[in-house]
């Protein structure tokens, strides 16, 4: 599912006839090297013609911070020619976008700290438009000059985005942790393996890249990181750490609670919340379940993606 919804175009927008356009990007939030992808489904509801560059990219317009900034590749709409589309035809285009090669093009660049709208749109029809926020990349390095209690990390799913703030008075360490991965991309392309409605979801495990399920849920960092259980009751949209039997076994997994779980008080080290993103973690737990290869009914039946862990950061 994709999450930032442009708009879908009307009849006679632009003086494009019979068309419905809708544009979306895959994702709210990227890095400034990060690689994004739009796409754009047409549908002729009578007969049209489409510009050949809306097709192939070219001449999809840039917006950054609102202000048109050129054609993304530099070619106009009628010097590219045109496409007839018969009734009833319909086509699903995905374009990926260099994030870093498009802004070094316009000549601008993202500092950590700041945040760049960044949009995308077709000539014409300007109101079907799909945009995402370029975040200046955090470095695992600058994470001790960041004020923790304030910094958000984005978690940017196929099933829509939630973002969490923290509580270093309560987990310090554990809240550290978190980020430091999250800024190095340790997260990144990972899974929700772990799925179970009215509890919670489980990700954050770098095994979940590959295609074996036998080992979801035994990964980690390379280390793991000592227990700071605390008075942080696991309610709905909670962050805690997953582990083992062992207190002071969590490394790199994470769960989320979907619904209260007061057996979990004080024996998971919980470190933050969701702060937006509620419908998010009810579109996951909505997924249809088989059965791991332990044998519990929570491993999603199509994929749960973690795209990206965008750490939204305000230094101190």
């Amino acid at each position: 599912m994709s999450l930032v919804l442009a708009m879908t175009g009307a009849l006679l927008l632009g003086g494009f006839e019979g068309l419905e356009t809708n544009l979306v990007a895959k994702g709210n939030y990227v890095r400034p090297t990060d690689e994004v992808t739009f796409e754009l489904e047409i549908k002729a509801i009578g007969d049209a013609e489409v510009p050949a560059g809306w097709l192939s990219g070219q001449s999809w317009e840039v917006f950054l911070d609102g202000r048109t900034a050129g054609l993304l590749g530099g070619k106009a709409a009628e010097e590219a020619g045109t496409v007839h589309l018969k009734t009833g035809t319909k086509l699903h285009l995905s374009l990926p976008v260099d994030i870093g090669g498009l802004l070094k093009t316009r000549g601008r660049t993202v500092e950590p700290g700041k945040v760049l709208d960044l949009g995308l749109s077709l000539p014409g029809l300007e109101d079907t438009r799909a945009s995402i926020k370029v975040v200046g990349a955090v470095e695992e390095s600058m994470v001790p000059k960041l004020d923790l209690a304030k910094t958000k990390v984005a978690l940017d799913t196929n099933f829509g985005t939630m973002v969490v703030a923290f509580r270093p008075d309560k987990a310090p360490k554990t809240v550290e942790n978190f980020v430091k991965l999250a800024a190095k991309g340790f997260y990144d392309g990972t899974k929700f393996h772990r799925v179970i409605p009215g509890f919670m979801i489980q990700g954050g495990d770098p095994n979940t890249k590959n295609d074996d399920p036998a080992d979801d849920g035994l990964g980690g960092p390379g280390y793991s990181i000592k227990a700071e259980f605390n008075d942080l009751k696991h309610v709905r949209g909670v962050l805690s750490m997953a582990r083992s039997q062992d207190p002071d076994s969590a490394g790199s997994q994470f769960f989320i609670c979907h619904a209260r779980a007061q057996h979990l008080d004080n024996q998971y080290t919980a470190f933050g919340k969701l702060e937006s993103g509620f419908d998010a973690l009810d579109r996951i737990c909505k997924v249809p379940l088989e059965r791991s290869p332990g044998g519990e009914m929570s491993r999603p039946s199509k994929p749960v993606v973690l795209l990206r862990a965008i750490v939204i950061p305000v230094f101190k």
